[in-house]
């Protein structure tokens, strides 16, 4: 980890270990005068315990952050507070420009959280900002989900911008449709990379910084239907969604005396504004049903025991919930949402 990172990281968890919900943000080092001066995150450690509240501008090493109590007042000096069952918190957003990933992270927004939406794709990280215009609880990153640098430097931009992270959000995703016989090993080996490889690096980030900080925190993996009964011709989608329920069940394990649950979603199939579903997998759908493109979605739909299309929203719901405190003995689990399609669990 660069020398930068770590000392971002271990100054951000010395604000939280004695003000756990602050938040922090790195400013340009001229025009402000510190509350407090140290030459170190220990140093910072020590001296913290000192206060009775959270000192507003702290000089660490070579660091310089704004800390308040809201992210409105870190922003805009203004005492304003959203309220909402994840308001104060601070989530991270993988695959989060389009399809379910959009939908989860601006759930997770209306839900009162600050969200940093990461993804690859410029231009749309760009359009989401400007959509959402809210600079005091919206910020955005460039990640690649495949490089441990990227997601590292993605996780640092959330610390920089709000000094801590409480929540994450996996849904960075691809879906290659081949039978197996014609299953090209590129395609292959980029849906292990994006669907596992991707939320191992931001679950491992994230627990680090949740243990860290000290006060616990949710991850939300999202999965599919296709993790827990397995679709035709779709053997690295298949594998890899599967993949994420154990991964995350070990982690559940793993991290639950530091008070950090961990969950999946299983989704049915969703077809608004999703990329998966986009007409080349539709019209592999459709030769591989029998039916004509224009009959996939009725086709689909009418599988399920509610005949009702599942919506963005309805995902995002699921996610607001097992992040919020009304989840807070859930950890290990995966809630299916189908529509009732999917009998095993």
């Amino acid at each position: 980890m660069p020398i930068a990172s770590a000392e971002l990281r271990a100054t951000c968890a010395a604000i939280q270990r004695v003000f756990p919900g602050a938040f922090a943000q790195v400013i340009e080092e001229g025009g402000h005068a510190a509350d407090v001066l140290v030459h170190s995150a220990h140093d910072l450690a020590l001296v913290l315990p000192n206060h009775a509240q959270v000192p507003a501008i702290i000089h660490c090493g070579e660091l310089r952050l704004r800390t308040a109590g809201t992210p409105e007042e870190l922003v805009a000096a203004q005492p304003a507070r959203t309220i909402g069952v994840l308001s104060g918190r601070v989530a991270v957003v993988s695959g989060a420009v389009s399809g379910l990933g959009l939908g989860v992270a601006r759930g997770l927004h209306a839900a009162g959280a600050c969200v940093l939406f990461t993804d690859v794709d410029v231009a749309e990280l760009a359009a989401v900002e400007a959509t959402l215009a809210d600079p005091v609880r919206v910020a955005t990153a460039v990640v690649d989900v495949t490089r441990e640098d990227s997601v590292i430097a993605g996780f640092d931009a959330a610390l920089r911008r709000f000094g801590r992270v409480d929540l994450i959000a996996c849904c960075a995703g691809v879906a290659p449709a081949y039978d197996l016989v014609d299953f090209p090993l590129d395609k292959f080996r980029l849906a292990n990379e994006i669907n596992l490889t991707g939320y191992f690096l931001y679950g491992r980030e994230a627990a680090r910084i949740m243990k860290a900080q000290g006060h616990g925190g949710s991850m939300v993996l999202l999965s599919s239907k296709s993790g827990l009964e397995p679709s035709k011709a779709n053997t690295a989608y298949n594998a890899t969604k599967a993949g994420e329920l154990h991964m995350a069940r070990g982690w559940a394990l793993e991290l639950g005396r530091d008070g950090i649950r961990v969950n999946c979603i299983a989704p049915g199939n969703v077809f608004e504004g999703s990329k998966i579903w986009n007409p080349d997998y539709i019209a592999k759908a459709a030769q591989k049903k029998g039916i004509t493109p224009a009959e996939v979605i009725p086709f689909y739909v009418g599988l399920t025991a509610l005949n009702r299309e599942i919506k963005p929203q309805d995902i995002a719901d699921a996610a607001v919930f097992l992040a919020s405190d009304q989840a807070r003995c859930i950890t290990g689990q995966v809630l299916v949402v189908d529509a009732g399609q999917v009998w095993t669990r």
